[in-house]
């Protein structure tokens, strides 16, 4: 289901939490949406998923406009989306599948049907066999695949993960994000991924918007984002990842004013060294590696160029001219 958003506008008091947001979100995509604290995220979510209605703007699924609709087309609609959180919301007193099979049961579906699905639903998330456990005997990442099942149990169109990984370790957040990722494929979902978390974003999404102040910054494809990043939030994002990602090797934290970004076949070629010998430049590289994001290698470099400004000129623009994204960064005042 394509999720059509046009000029939203979202305010409390003088706070413009959410401020003529306009999105397209395609059908049969993992699309993340991606902010810092306070950037509005949180409320576009909750206007896009129909939970709070927007000042202004509108809404579509599909070609169906949603924010409008009486209390109850909304309940009616609603049954086409799940949703999944960071803190899992799942029912103490309930074992696992009495959780997955909660929504059915609302729906008022014969208990036959709903007992088939749980199966289905239990072994889809890899917990199969456990159904009758307590929710208090799993661990992080089996409740996160609970709380996935039960969102899909009356089998939606649109699937929201908000901050669905943020309360889980870096070993379990991979493990849902791979499972979000087959799930989609395998039922042809849109899901939107609400997140603070660059690296949720380069592992499971394929297109990204990147929201500050209440406003979109950027939007696009995954890849061509981590490429060449334009707005500064989106480069502190993807900053934060370089930072962490253990294919990064940084061997020196002093300078590095320019960050060289390389993409598909570049990471291979010589690039470095062919522009060294034809304008005379003087490589002084800070950290280095390589991510995979949506299956295309990315290089990062950061680097000083020499020995003098005029030659790291000519150095930067024959970079740009074999295909290489340079950032220069601002030298700061000691």
């Amino acid at each position: 289901m394509e999720i059509k958003l046009r000029n939203l506008k979202r305010n409390y008091g003088s706070l413009h939490a959410v401020d003529g947001v306009s999105l397209t979100i395609p059908s049969n995509t993992v699309y993340g949406i991606i902010g810092r604290s306070g950037a509005g995220k949180s409320t576009l979510v909750r206007l896009v998923s129909m939970l709070e209605k927007p000042d202004s703007g509108e809404v579509y699924y599909d070609d169906k406009r949603v924010d409008n609709l009486s209390k109850a087309e909304l309940i009616d609609e609603r049954r086409r989306i799940g949703m999944i959180f960071q803190n899992f919301n799942l029912f103490s007193s309930r074992n696992a599948a009495e959780n997955i099979a909660y929504p059915m049961e609302i729906c008022h579906m014969e208990k036959g049907d709903i007992k088939s699905r749980v199966e289905e639903l239990l072994a889809l998330v890899g917990l199969e066999g456990r159904g009758d456990a307590p929710i208090s005997t799993l661990s992080g990442g089996q409740k996160q695949r609970v709380a996935i099942a039960r969102a899909l149990a009356i089998k939606p169109a649109i699937l929201f993960c908000d901050e669905a990984t943020s309360a889980l370790d870096p070993q379990t957040t991979r493990s849902i994000l791979a499972l979000i990722k087959e799930i989609q494929q395998k039922m042809n979902l849109t899901v939107v991924m609400i997140t603070h978390q660059m690296e949720v974003v380069r592992d499971a999404c394929d297109r990204v918007a990147v929201l500050d102040s209440g406003h979109i910054v950027e939007e696009g494809l995954v890849s061509d984002i981590f490429s060449s990043p334009k707005s500064d939030v989106t480069k502190d994002f993807i900053s934060s990842v370089t930072n962490v990602q253990e294919s990064i090797v940084r061997w020196s934290n002093e300078g590095g004013h320019y960050t060289l970004r390389f993409r598909g076949s570049s990471t291979d070629e010589p690039i470095i060294s062919t522009v060294s010998a034809a304008t005379g430049a003087v490589f002084n590289i800070r950290a280095a590696g390589v991510q995979t994001v949506n299956g295309e290698e990315l290089g990062v470099m950061i680097a000083d160029i020499g020995p003098d400004e005029a030659i790291a000129e000519k150095a930067v623009a024959r970079l740009r001219e074999m295909g290489v994204s340079v950032e220069e960064e601002k030298k700061e005042a000691n």
